[in-house]
């Protein structure tokens, strides 16, 4: 009869990979029979001779009650024999619900990323994947699946993930590609590009990279691409590109090369103002003034279709300030509304 599984806690922080090869580890030195009940000078020899890298006993501690409080690990103390063992002798860590095949997968995955770590491609990758580890553990716990009582925003549409893999190898391995793509309302053409970042906003993908035939660093939509082929074209590198810098002063994807970023300033309505606080429109938002009738913000952005769309979305609850030229384009866009309700 197998045993009842352990009821456990979700942790507070989703486990890290580098926890995870520790508890391999440990479980490893739990399930030799060439060493049974392996004492904690054993266990952490081991894990510094395999991850390069010493723990202290305290640490060894903390995984072990997290392999048994997480994971449901009968990990037991036998003080006669001075060592550790598993009361369950069927139990190992490694039978998670992955084939040895995904799990060298998810190493290759992660190792891949890893060199991309810090760029907001890693931080999107790092939250799917703790999502999918804790929906994984809920729906063990509760005996259904995650999504009765847990939903995450997914995309509407998946057709730009097919060249994510193509991009991202080309990215690191400094690569040209040849595209085939066609904006909206546009015909097709051909971009022989050198990819420098992935972008997602807004549950789309977006590639940056140096185009030759606009002989500019350009920004495309993946779900725009019609086809991906590789370029014999030498990859151009651009020493000075970076893709914090890049979309600095952007709100959204558009980065606009012959303007100068402008100082906007917005005034809201104190009930809308707390949600504006608490989520800024961007980073560069500072608040100017407040009192008890509306509070002041100031952002440095390029004046763009997006940042009139974001405008337009609070309704009567903001007013644009400065400059004068995006406060007229705002009162045009709503002149345009309210005819169209006019007729209808």
């Amino acid at each position: 009869m197998n045993p009842k599984p352990a009821t456990y806690n979700l942790p507070a922080m989703p486990v890290n990979k580098n926890a995870l090869l520790r508890y391999r580890i440990i479980d490893s030195c739990l399930t030799n029979s060439m060493h049974p009940f392996p004492d904690a000078a054993f266990m952490l020899d081991k894990i510094q001779e395999q991850i390069g890298t010493e723990i202290s006993e305290s640490m060894l501690n903390k995984d072990l009650a997290c392999l048994k409080r997480e994971f449901g690990a009968p990990i037991k103390f036998d003080r006669n024999r001075g060592g550790y063992f598993y009361s369950d002798k069927n139990y190992s860590f490694k039978k998670l619900p992955l084939s040895n095949e995904e799990i060298e997968a998810l190493d290759f995955s992660t190792a891949l990323l890893q060199q991309l770590k810090g760029t907001d491609m890693f931080r999107h990758f790092e939250n799917a994947i703790n999502k999918l580890i804790e929906g994984y553990r809920i729906s063990k716990i509760i005996g259904k699946n995650e999504s009765a009582i847990l939903q995450t925003e997914l995309p509407v549409d998946n057709s730009d993930s097919r060249w994510l893999e193509t991009i991202i190898t080309a990215i690191l391995h400094k690569k040209t590609l040849n595209l085939q793509y066609q904006p909206f309302g546009r015909d097709a053409r051909e971009h022989t590009l050198s990819p420098y970042l992935l972008k997602e906003y807004r549950n789309r993908w977006y590639v940056v990279g140096y185009s030759e035939q606009a002989e500019n660093i350009l920004v495309f939509a993946l779900d725009r691409i019609k086809e991906i082929d590789d370029a014999a074209s030498t990859f151009r590198s651009d020493e000075n590109f970076n893709g914090a810098k890049f979309f600095e002063y952007s709100l959204g994807i558009t980065q606009v090369h012959d303007q100068e970023p402008e100082d906007i300033e917005l005034a809201f309505q104190p009930l809308q103002a707390e949600y504006i606080r608490s989520q800024p429109l961007h980073q560069s938002q500072h608040i100017i003034s407040e009192n008890e009738n509306e509070v002041l913000i100031q952002l440095k952005l390029f004046i763009t279709q997006e940042l009139v769309m974001a405008i337009l979305s609070y309704g009567a609850a903001v007013r644009v300030l400065k400059p004068e030229s995006l406060k007229n384009r705002i009162k045009e866009e709503v002149k345009a509304l309210g005819k169209i309700y006019e007729k209808s």
